[in-house]
């Protein structure tokens, strides 16, 4: 008997290299991903293992594996970047090649939208706008990643974006290594890759227009019976207009989703930061709507809260004025860890979860504060807020902070110096019991 008919399926407990293999995650025809565990740096990882076909007809899609791994790695090996999964190792065998990337607990963009779960504008903005920095990052190593969809977008517990999946990417300005042909998924491509043209960013870019069309929508851009209709109205026919769906802001929105959504490149957002810059400036201007209608409405309750204990009636009216409110829908992000994000924010209501590498480690509730580092030290936050309920907040920026008068000042760090030591002190109190 042949070695490579001998050869068998791998299974938890069996070993690639020094990772031993736990479960499996997702398997495919030829690729399986597998969660593992690294003995020497004590870590789970992600192994993602492509067997090569063993009979004859198989041999051009061994090529084709072996041309997608080493692109894979050349390609994401090149980029670090929070919205882009890290590779820690890889290799390649006689009938297999694998690559080490870093175990990521989260959810795909696409299961949470399979499951219906609701997502909100501002939700969907924050996804699609992580994604934009990811993508301006790898555009800017010239890599086209070439397959953005729902199902390489993961969420992970913490509210942060992750995109994977660099099987099919290309590195601009070298020859592609993958034979002719359509590359990337139907629903998603842009009319470039459907007509077989050269592709650049922008074809990134139409791809989360797609994804962002979806989002709000809860639809798909077309409805087509079968894939090759669906590719005919990609070239010809623009998708429905976001107000036949009932969508809220459609006036808003609208423009971004045209220009992502463009036939031709040229006309497309000319990079990934332009589309980021659009969509940030809705979000903006969405919440500003919002603010004075929750401001006039919330001023009472926020006297109400500990924070605001030995404020005077003036410096709570001074400080309510000055701030933004903002309503925050659950699973939403407010803080990304490893981001510099020179805002305060005081809990008016609702609770909100505070992540370190990943893991909840506290429960923020109504009268707590947090960014104070960020705002007064200019710092990294080393942690992740994530909205556990739908919440509102009053928001504090520097601009805020030097436009307050001397006495709302001294007692703005009064407070945010006695929420700093009692937070010290519950620490404390929580680390002592578990010892």
């Amino acid at each position: 008997m042949s070695d490579r008919r001998k050869r068998r399926s791998l299974s938890s407990g069996d070993r690639i290299g020094k990772y031993q293999l736990d479960e499996i995650i997702h398997q495919g025809k030829y690729r399986t991903i597998y969660k593992a565990h690294d003995p020497f740096l004590e870590r789970d990882v992600a192994i993602k293992v492509s067997q090569f076909p063993d009979n004859q007809e198989g041999e051009e899609n061994s090529q084709q594996l072996r041309n997608s791994f080493f692109l894979e790695t050349r390609a994401i090996g090149q980029l670090q970047h929070p919205n882009i999964v890290s590779v820690y190792d890889a290799g390649i065998g006689d009938r297999q090649t694998f690559i080490v990337m870093e175990y990521i607990d989260a959810k795909s963009l696409a299961c949470i939208m399979n499951a219906k779960e609701e997502i909100s504008i501002s939700k969907a903005i924050d996804i699609v706008f992580k994604c934009c920095k990811a993508l301006e990052y790898a555009h800017s190593k010239n890599i086209v990643h070439r397959d953005i969809k729902p199902a390489n977008i993961l969420i992970m517990r913490d509210g942060n974006v992750k995109i994977v999946d660099f099987g099919i990417a290309k590195v601009r300005n070298e020859i592609d290594t993958l034979s002719s042909g359509l590359f990337g998924s139907p629903l998603y491509m842009a009319p470039e890759q459907i007509e077989e043209q050269e592709v650049g960013p922008c074809t990134d870019l139409y791809a989360l227009g797609v994804v962002l069309y979806e989002l709000i929508t809860g639809v798909k851009i077309f409805e087509a019976d079968n894939v090759h209709t669906h590719m005919y109205k990609v070239l010809n026919e623009k998708p429905k207009p976001l107000a036949n769906y009932g969508v809220e802001h459609a006036g808003k929105i609208q423009p971004i989703i045209d220009q992502a959504l463009e036939k031709q490149q040229d006309q497309r957002y000319p990079a990934a930061a332009d589309f980021a810059s659009a969509i940030r400036s809705v979000d903006i201007a969405l919440r500003y709507e919002e603010t004075e209608i929750i401001k006039s409405v919330n001023a009472d309750q926020a006297g109400m809260l500990g924070f605001f204990k030995e404020f005077s009636q003036k410096q709570l009216s001074e400080f309510v004025d000055l701030a933004t409110w903002l309503r925050i829908s659950s699973n939403e992000t407010i803080l990304s860890a490893g981001e510099i994000d020179q805002t305060f924010y005081v809990i008016v209501g609702g609770k909100a979860i505070v992540y370190k590498t990943n893991e909840p480690v506290k429960t923020l509730a109504e009268g707590d504060c947090f960014g104070e580092l960020g705002l007064l030290r200019n710092e990294n936050s080393n942690t992740s807020i994530m909205a556990n309920t739908d919440m509102l907040l009053m928001k504090l920026t520097t601009t805020d902070l030097d436009k307050m008068s001397t006495a709302l000042q001294a007692q703005f760090y009064k407070a945010v110096a006695h929420s700093m030591v009692k937070r010290l002190a519950d620490n404390k109190i929580a680390a002592d019991k578990a010892a």
